[in-house]
């Protein structure tokens, strides 16, 4: 399959595959662009087995959506002037 032009496909397990399966993805998420699109250019979805399990044909186990590319993103660099907060993980300790 190839995407058109401007396009990606976003590759993820369905809601249930964990509690069905006992597989979690390895890679989070699946990014797949336009250009991916030779004879050997699969798309499949690398998982972890947590369990003992068996996938069999036609088990529906992943899904993809498609989007458009993120726009061009330009930053500007500036200073951040808000209270320090204590990072990631900081949030509820007090």
């Amino acid at each position: 399959m190839q995407l058109p032009k401007g396009y990606e496909a976003h590759v993820v397990p369905r809601s249930s595959t964990y509690k069905n399966f006992g597989i979690i993805q390895t890679n989070h998420m699946g990014v797949i662009d336009e250009t991916y699109a030779g004879p050997n250019d699969w798309w499949y979805m690398p998982v972890y087995a947590l369990r003992d399990t068996e996938i069999h044909f036609n088990d529906r186990i992943a899904q993809f959506r498609i989007v458009e590319h993120q726009p061009k993103v330009v930053f500007e660099e500036s200073r951040l002037d808000a209270p320090d907060r204590g990072g990631i993980g900081s949030t509820g300790t007090k």
